[in-house]
């Protein structure tokens, strides 16, 4: 029997697997193998607080839960890597954003330095609202008053009422102004209305002057001069036309004539509309660069708002890392992690089936020893109510 005994004793001993029981019923039937040992009794004790025994009722992560949590684990890992890579693109963008936007101050704050230093610099350089004023307003005044003398010159170049001219210089009237009056316009309508679109070729031409100094271009003085060489071959060919009608009515009432290059009139005549149409182009141009300078800070203002809305709609992309290196670093600490329950009651529980098959007056002794190692090895290793079993394992 001896034998027997110590052949059961090693047997017990020798196992160390988890299992889940009914620590209970577990606990009695264990005891009557051994009849209350108090030496397997304490090796049972070791078994629940190494976790190798544990209640049927354990719903902590178990072995069957971990497949799903480990692909769970690398999804998520895997949207972690996604989303970093995604982010870093984001925030790439947003640095050469934020690099423009710092350039852009710098030239800002290059320019208040440079008008410090520099007062005339910022008169050239900065919009004047004074010198915008006079120059629109010049420019319209110029601007009417080419309308009425290009369609007056037309008029009187190209339909010439010679009777009347002849009338004039006859009742010693002489041959009428160069500007048209209301009733010789309504009669220049009756003609051809396309006489009131010649101004419009003259204001292209100083159009033109504008986007030729505009020009990137080492030959644009050479277009401008061509540009205002056939302007001038324009105005000159007007003033001819005139000139020589004027004669020919002359000619008609018996009067001398003279030729054009020592006619004072025919100058006047050029040079009311080509000098008039320089100064308005050069005014035309003056007054868009006038403009342009107030767009100068403004500009650098608007791309610096437009930049920092760009970036703000960039970090409104911007996905968070931190919940999913949570939800990760949670999965790993539950697949690294078993929880095997309530210490104390496992060995309450375990105890109760042990001692109850202890009730026996002959066993007494060995009930009392049994109670007894349990209230040590819980004042030993700490064991108080609510204490659970944690394991930590490396196997993920």
């Amino acid at each position: 029997m001896e034998k027997s005994s110590s052949s059961t004793k090693q047997t017990e001993k020798a196992i160390h697997q988890i299992e889940y029981v009914n620590l209970q019923d577990f606990g009695y039937e264990k005891s009557g193998h051994v009849k209350g040992d108090p030496e397997i009794y304490t090796s049972y004790l070791n078994r629940i607080l190494n976790g190798d025994l544990v209640d049927e009722k354990f719903s902590g992560l178990n072995e069957d839960e971990k497949p799903e949590k480990r692909d769970k684990l690398k999804k998520l890992e895997a949207k972690l890597e996604e989303t970093c890579r995604q982010n870093e693109e984001i925030n790439a963008e947003i640095k050469e954003k934020q690099d423009k936007i710092d350039v852009r101050r710098e030239e800002m704050l290059d320019l208040r330095k440079k008008y410090e230093k520099d007062p005339e610099a910022m008169k050239r350089d900065t919009f004047s609202t004074f010198k915008f004023g006079i120059n629109i307003f010049i420019l319209v005044m110029l601007t009417a008053y080419l309308f009425f003398f290009y369609v007056s010159a037309s008029y009187r170049a190209l339909y010439t009422d010679f009777e009347g001219i002849a009338g004039r210089l006859a009742a010693g009237m002489g041959t009428g102004s160069i500007m048209p009056k209301p009733a010789e316009l309504a009669e220049a309508m009756q003609y051809n209305y396309l006489l009131f679109l010649v101004p419009f070729v003259f204001y292209a031409f100083g159009w033109a002057f504008h986007i030729i100094l505009d020009l990137k271009n080492k030959y644009k003085f050479v277009f401008l001069g061509g540009l205002i060489g056939v302007t001038f071959f324009v105005d000159f060919l007007l003033a001819l036309l005139i000139h020589n009608n004027l004669e020919f009515a002359k000619e008609l009432m018996g009067l001398s004539t003279k030729s054009w290059a020592g006619d004072p009139a025919f100058y006047m005549i050029l040079f009311l509309g080509f000098i008039v149409y320089i100064l308005w182009s050069i005014l035309l141009d003056s007054l868009f660069r006038e403009w342009a300078k107030r767009g100068v800070m403004i500009n650098l203002k608007k791309i610096i708002k437009h930049l920092k809305d760009d970036i703000k709609i960039l970090q409104a992309k911007l996905i968070p890392e931190e919940p999913i290196r949570f939800d990760i670093a949670n999965l790993r600490e539950d697949l690294g992690t078993v929880i095997l329950g309530n210490l104390k009651s496992y060995f309450d529980q375990f105890t109760t089936g042990w001692i109850s098959y202890l009730s026996p007056q002959n066993l007494k002794e060995v009930k009392v020893k049994c109670v007894n190692i349990k209230k040590e090895f819980e004042e030993k290793h700490g064991i108080k109510s609510g204490t659970v079993k944690v394991i930590k394992r490396r196997d993920i």
